[in-house]
């Protein structure tokens, strides 16, 4: 590149540098503020506002308890209702597996003040160690590491998770790892971490056939071990009641219209997308036919280990990207699993750094905040982008 040609591209950097910075603190400052309101009085001091912790410091509550009342949603209801005397007759559902409550215990211990504060605190821990080894890992030049961190800073999912203290940060980690033990050929890891993931199982799918197609019967025994391990737990923390009160509840989440606190329309993965295209029984055919799209494929992208860093860079790069459409729920905080995709993206950049790579990373990582400014009346434009990102991963890799 010329000299004046490499020096423009510097300029524009840092001008996108400023503005980054610029987005990251006004999105710091909305989350301070609500974030301050939650910790005070239980909820945000807006209309028809509220986060998502009531419901998993609920879960840690009673799992402690009373186990085997975890997903009866009158139980629930009473604790989320001395948190946030606003809600009606409906509860924001626990909706997580039975252990997952059990890891979260501790937090019922506390009141919910102090529990959401803890909870703040382990997000954060969770995000610098993801970033940390996805720098590591990737071996990112400065530059890169810069525009990881500015786009992290930007990213309206980060911002949501440590606002609704939820646990897409816990979840980013266990990605980062494993994408980090799978690239570094770690079986053991490898499985292990793709079992862990049964902490959110809407994200196991897709890992369960990455280790499939590729043939990694080690790692995909012992996933499968781990997954069964674990349901066990949960079985026998809740009994065999709980256990059909988890199966109905994850029932009511798949409704088209879910009245436990979600709106699958809302969402940003092919659901979402079918929902749109499609509003009328002939949504859940639409949703399936992109779904076996999708996984059709992650199977073409997993055919082959490819030894060539770049080509492998981009297999997980679609990898994630599948991972997000297929999942049955995925909210805005969800989104914090592009951190991850944007460290892959940025360490193909090379040294040079392309001024198209950091004006595609903000936008996308803003864009979740824009239909809740519009009340979500826009189009799911990001499922659409993932699978157009998905499809390119896929003909690169299969050129390749």
């Amino acid at each position: 590149m010329k000299a004046p040609d490499l020096a423009q591209r510097d300029r524009w950097n840092n001008r996108l540098k400023a503005i980054a910075v610029g987005i990251g603190l006004a999105l710091t400052l909305l989350t301070l503020r609500h974030w301050y309101e939650t910790f005070s009085f239980g909820h945000p001091l807006c209309d028809n506002c509220g986060t998502d912790f009531p419901s998993l410091y609920t879960g840690a509550k009673l799992i402690w308890e009373n186990p085997a009342a975890l997903y009866d949603l009158d139980q629930q209801l009473v604790i989320e209702k001395t948190i946030d005397p606003r809600l009606g007759n409906s509860s924001l559902a626990f909706a997580y597996p039975p252990f997952t409550a059990f890891l979260l215990m501790p937090l019922g211990w506390l009141s919910f003040t102090k529990a959401y504060l803890v909870m703040t605190v382990m997000n954060g821990l969770m995000l610098m160690l993801a970033l940390k080894v996805l720098n590591n890992s990737l071996h990112l030049t400065a530059e890169q590491s810069n525009w990881l961190r500015l786009s992290t800073f930007c990213n309206f999912g980060v911002h949501s998770t440590f606002l609704q203290g939820q646990t897409s940060l816990i979840i980013l980690l266990m990605v980062v790892l494993l994408v980090h033990s799978s690239r570094h050929g770690a079986q053991v890891s490898t499985g292990l971490w793709s079992g862990a993931l049964f902490f959110k199982p809407q994200f196991l799918p897709v890992p369960l056939l990455i280790l499939a197609v590729r043939r990694n019967w080690h790692a995909l025994w012992l996933c499968l071990s781990v997954v069964v391990a674990l349901a066990i737990c949960s079985g026998m923390l809740v009994g065999q009641e709980g256990v059909a009160d988890y199966i109905h509840i994850a029932g009511r989440f798949t409704a088209r219209q879910s009245d436990l606190g979600t709106n699958p329309q809302d969402m940003h993965n092919l659901r979402a997308l079918a929902l749109f295209a499609f509003p009328s029984l002939t949504t859940l055919y639409f949703w399936v036919f992109l779904c076996a799209l999708v996984l059709v494929g992650t199977i073409l992208l997993n055919l082959k280990i490819y030894q060539n860093d770049r080509v492998a860079t981009v297999q997980w790069i679609g990898n994630l990207l599948a991972v997000l459409l297929l999942s049955p729920h995925l909210h805005a905080h969800d989104l914090a699993l592009l951190v991850a995709i944007n460290a892959l993206i940025l360490k193909n950049c090379g040294n040079s750094m392309p001024v198209v790579v950091p004006l595609s990373l903000i936008p996308l990582g803003l864009w979740a905040l824009f239909p809740l400014m519009f009340r979500n009346q826009l189009p799911p434009l990001l499922p659409v982008i993932f699978m157009a990102g998905f499809f390119w991963c896929v003909w690169f890799v299969r050129r390749s």
